[in-house]
């Protein structure tokens, strides 16, 4: 009977302590895999991963076990039963990925079950149940020991990835590379680009937000041909030296700095590392050929000391290339690029803002070094489109707008997108936003920057998230903004039924950051 009871309570705790790592490994795998982050997740998810519930029910499991085991066993039982049960699975924004990786710590964590399952049939079974219920209480931890277990073989799996990569980029000597990074900007640059120049050349670019060693990797083993002239690769990090090791791969001849900023704060902790990183793409530039695309409205990059071939651009004649006569309305914008020989190139294209302005600048800018027409660059920035969940707008059928900046989001990037809401005077202006993350020990500040923002842009404000709200609300409060139009919500949801209570023809909201789970 004990010998029944004790496979039945085996099979359970794996249901049960699936469902714990199942979510936890979502975690991690929106957190890339960094063990660092990880933890850091699990701290600020106190209550999550240390449940009461759990942590007593099998807490007194464990203790009847030793007291009189089959009675223990019976309770083990129910307790896991209860316990999978009352565990539901709640809706994922980013859906989990079981990818290959995700697998090899199944496999692994299955190999762990496999000791326990065998050492329970040989050792003292009621220490083997303590054991197994510990398990239960710490599941989340669990995951963090499965990827660390597993970090020797993914570092040989990765290294042998990226020489493939190598090995497949000689075989192209021709190919030009274009590295984009910055702290903001870099994916609708990378987009903006890739129109411009593939109007001359057969061009291929990192797909959606691949900007990782290993997207970088996984993008030239799967899709680079031989026919390939340009190779544009967003370049995105966390961690001072993330963009050398991209570098040290594909080897740029082409450089976009798009900004130095406070973003990631929480991993590079100053803004001097966030500097450094974002200058390995122009240190890695080759000194004869090489070109650096600079953002000159930037004071970051203005005060970094750039010693390659820069190209500057921007919005005054300060810069190389730089726009004049903008005209910006609702259903996009227009200028002047005016080159480096004063010549003017009128472009209009469908997308929002002073930054987009700026991120085509800096297209035209590169374009034109590598020889393309004026034709060809205004028919190239005639046919750029949104990039979805950035500055994109939608009409929708009752005649209200939404504008949709729900990727993840950053101080200038947030405080440009509230000045384009602002631009809409004859509307009902609606912000709904969680806020800025990974801004470490600057997220106070700067969030109540972007309350003072707010406050000055819009007619109504609706915040996700008690906690994430209070400086945004502190900020918003010292502008003397009126509180019966401010109101905070649990969670999106509740923000858009909120939404849909205020909403009218007349309306236009701003989706400004949407978390993603590892935040909520």
């Amino acid at each position: 009977m004990e010998i029944f009871l004790l496979e039945i309570n085996l099979l359970l705790f794996l249901i049960f302590a699936y469902k714990k790592i199942r979510h936890g490994l979502h975690i991690l795998q929106l957190e890339n895999y960094y063990n660092d982050r990880y933890l850091v997740w699990m701290k600020k998810n106190l209550k999550k991963v240390l449940d009461t519930k759990v942590i007593g029910l099998l807490l007194v499991s464990a203790i009847i076990n030793f007291i009189n085991l089959k009675i223990g066993l019976i309770v083990n039982f129910l307790a896991f039963s209860v316990l999978i049960f009352s565990t539901k699975k709640k809706k994922e924004k980013k859906p989990f990925v079981v990818t290959a990786r995700i697998r090899r710590m199944y496999i692994t964590g299955l190999i762990i079950y496999g000791i326990l399952a065998i050492l329970s049939n040989i050792f003292d079974t009621k220490i083997m149940m303590a054991v197994i219920d510990f398990i239960g209480v710490f599941a989340y931890t669990l995951v963090y020991i499965l990827n660390l277990v597993n970090r020797p073989i993914e570092k040989t799996i990765r290294r042998g990835f990226c020489n493939k990569a190598k090995k497949k980029l000689k075989e192209n000597p021709d190919l030009k590379v274009v590295g984009i990074t910055g702290s903001f900007g870099k994916t609708s640059t990378k987009y903006i680009v890739n129109t411009i120049l593939s109007q001359k050349y057969n061009t291929l670019m990192t797909p959606e937000s691949y900007n990782t060693t290993m997207g970088v990797v996984r993008t030239i083993n799967e899709k680079l041909s031989s026919t390939h002239q340009l190779f544009i690769c967003e370049m995105g990090a966390k961690y001072v030296g993330d963009i050398k090791e991209i570098c040290d791969i594909v080897d740029p001849t082409y450089g976009i700095l798009t900004a130095i900023g406070p973003q990631h704060l929480d991993t590079f902790k100053s803004l001097d590392n966030v500097r450094k990183t974002k200058l390995e793409l122009i240190d890695s530039l080759p000194s004869d050929k090489g070109l650096a695309f600079v953002n000159w409205e930037d004071e970051n990059i203005r005060a970094s000391k750039i010693t390659k071939n820069m190209v500057k651009f921007g919005l005054s004649s300060d810069a190389d290339y730089y726009a004049e006569n903008i005209e910006i309305d609702e259903t996009g914008s227009s200028f002047d690029v005016v080159t480096p020989k004063k010549e003017k190139i009128r472009v209009k294209a469908k997308l929002l803002g002073k930054l987009n302005v700026l991120n085509i600048v800096g297209a035209v800018a590169i374009a034109d070094k590598l020889g393309l027409s004026k034709d060809e660059i205004k028919t190239g920035v005639k046919y750029i489109r949104p990039v979805p969940h950035r500055l994109n707008l939608k009409q929708n059928p009752n005649g209200s707008i939404i504008i949709d900046d729900a990727y993840n989001s950053n101080v200038k990037g947030a405080t440009m997108a509230l000045e384009v809401l602002g631009s809409f005077k004859n509307r009902k202006r609606i912000l709904i936003t969680p806020g800025i993350v990974e801004l470490g020990d600057k997220s106070v500040e700067y969030n109540k920057q972007l309350g003072k923002v707010a406050a000055n842009n819009c007619d109504y404000i609706i915040l996700v998230g008690a906690k994430q709200a209070v400086p945004i609300l502190e900020g918003i409060i010292s502008e003397h903004y009126p509180q019966d139009n401010v109101y905070t919500a649990k969670n999106l949801d509740e923000a858009l039924n909120k939404m849909n209570s205020i909403i009218d023809s007349k309306s236009v909201v701003l989706l400004e950051n949407d978390l993603p789970d590892n935040y909520l």
